[in-house]
C-alpha cells in the first residue's frame, strides 16, 4: 500500500487547485517573512562587529566595563608600550573611536563616529573604491564609505566639509562599512582623530589593539596583559566581537524584538497550513473512510496526510527562498542588509519542516477518530 501514498496525497491536494496554490502561497510569505527577519538578525550581528573582525588582531585592551567598540573609553595612549612589552604580544598600536558633528555642506549637522587610526591602519577599511588608506596620513583628510556619501554631501575626492568646527578633506572612498548606529564612520589618523574628539586629550586613545605570537597561545597573552596593565580590561578579538554582539542585540532589545518576530512569521505559517490540511482531511473524509475500510493501515493514512503536509511546507519553503534571495541581493547596497550563513539556513529550514510535520497533526488526530462503517452509510 505505500506504493500509493504519493498518488493518493496529491490527488487530495490538486482537488482544489485554487486553495492548493493559495496555501503554498501563504507559506511562501510566511516563511520569507521568518527569514527575513533572521537575515536582518545576522545582517546586524555582521555589522556591528565588522570593524572589530576585519580590524586583523587578536587582543583589544580597553577601560573596563566597556560595553561595545561604538563606546570606547579613553585610557592613557603609554598602554600601548605597556602592552608592546608583554611576553608573546609581537606588536600593539592604538586605536581612537570618538563622537562629532559633521556638517553637511548645505548646512545640515549629522551625528558622526569617528575612527582614529595608528601608523599600520589597522581597523581601516577592508575595500576602497577611491583613494587609498594612506591617505589618512594627511592633515585634515578623512575616508568615508559610499553608503553615506549622499548624507555627508561628499562625492569626489579632494572635496572638504566640516567636522566638529574643522575642515576636512575626502581623501578616500571605501565600500561595505556599515553602522549600526546610523552614525556613519569617519576614518582618519589618530592625530586627526584627536582634534576632531572633544572627549580625548592629546595623551589618550580608546584601545590598544595587538596580535600575538602565533606560536604562544592567545590566551595565555590575553592573561598576561590583564596581570601586568593596570585599571584596563582584555579581551579576545572574538570575545570584544561577542561583547558588542549582546549588547546591541540583548542589552538594547532589539534583537528580542527581530527574533519575536521571526517566530511570529513561522507561527503564521504553521496556523496556515494546519486550517489548510484540517480542510482537506474535512473535504476528503470520506474518502479516509472508504479506505479504512478497504483495509488501509492506520500509519498508510499518516503517511498520506504526512506526504501533503511536507509537499506543501517544502514547495512554501522554495518559493519564500526564492524571495528571500531577491531581497538579498536587493538589500546587499543597503545600510543594514539582509544576509544569512550555511547553517542558519539550514537550521530555518530544518524548524520549518518539522513545523509542517506538527502542522499535520490535527488533521491525523480526525481521522484516527473515523469509523469505517459510515462508508455505508446513505
Amino acid at each position: 500500500m505505500h506504493s500509493v501514498v504519493i498518488p493518493i496525497s496529491h490527488q487530495m491536494l490538486f482537488h482544489n487547485r485554487q486553495r492548493f496554490i493559495m496555501t503554498v502561497v501563504g507559506i511562501a510569505i510566511a516563511f520569507f517573512l521568518a527569514s527575513a527577519q533572521i537575515g536582518l538578525l545576522v545582517g546586524w550581528i555582521n555589522t556591528n562587529s565588522a570593524i572589530i573582525n576585519h580590524t586583523g588582531v587578536d587582543i583589544w585592551v580597553m577601560a573596563k566595563e566597556t560595553s561595545t567598540f561604538d563606546y570606547g573609553t579613553a585610557i592613557p595612549r603609554h598602554r600601548v608600550q605597556q602592552v608592546s612589552s608583554i611576553p608573546g604580544v609581537t606588536w600593539a598600536e592604538g586605536m581612537v573611536i570618538g563622537w562629532a558633528t559633521w556638517q553637511h555642506p548645505k548646512g545640515k549637522l549629522i551625528n558622526v563616529e569617528i575612527v582614529g587610526l595608528d601608523n599600520s591602519h589597522a581597523g581601516a577599511p577592508w575595500k576602497m573604491i577611491a583613494g587609498s588608506i594612506e591617505a589618512v596620513e594627511q592633515p585634515e583628510t578623512v575616508i568615508i564609505d559610499e553608503l553615506f556619501q549622499d548624507v555627508l554631501g561628499l562625492s569626489k575626492i579632494g572635496e572638504q566639509a566640516e567636522l566638529q568646527g574643522h575642515r576636512v578633506i575626502l581623501g578616500g572612498i571605501s565600500q561595505g562599512v556599515r553602522t549600526f548606529t546610523a552614525a556613519p564612520f569617519i576614518f582618519t589618523s589618530i592625530e586627526n582623530a584627536l582634534e576632531y574628539s572633544p572627549f580625548y586629550r592629546d595623551d589618550e586613545i580608546s584601545f590598544v589593539i595587538a596580535r600575538a605570537d602565533p606560536n604562544d597561545d592567545i590566551m595565555e597573552v590575553r592573561n598576561r596583559i590583564a596581570r601586568e596593565v593596570a585599571n584596563v580590561e582584555v579581551l579576545t578579538t572574538e570575545q570584544f566581537a561577542e561583547r558588542s554582539v549582546k549588547y546591541w542585540m540583548l542589552e538594547t532589545g532589539v534583537g528580542i524584538t527581530v527574533i519575536i518576530t521571526a517566530l511570529l512569521g513561522l507561527l503564521v505559517g504553521v496556523v496556515i497550513m494546519s486550517q489548510t490540511l484540517f480542510a482537506i482531511t474535512q473535504d476528503h473524509i470520506a474518502n479516509y473512510a472508504t479506505l479504512l475500510a478497504l483495509g488501509f493501515h492506520h500509519n498508510t493514512l499518516r503517511q498520506i496526510v504526512l506526504t501533503q503536509s511536507l509537499s506543501l511546507g517544502g514547495l512554501g519553503i522554495v518559493l519564500g527562498s526564492v524571495l528571500f534571495v531577491l531581497a538579498c541581493n536587493a538589500s546587499a547596497r543597503s545600510p543594514i542588509p539582509l544576509e544569512t550563513t550555511p547553517m542558519v539556513s539550514l537550521g530555518l529550514i530544518a524548524f520549518s519542516l518539522l513545523c509542517c510535520i506538527g502542522a499535520s497533526w490535527f488533521s491525523i488526530r480526525a481521522i484516527f477518530k473515523l469509523d469505517p462503517v459510515m462508508v455505508f452509510h446513505g
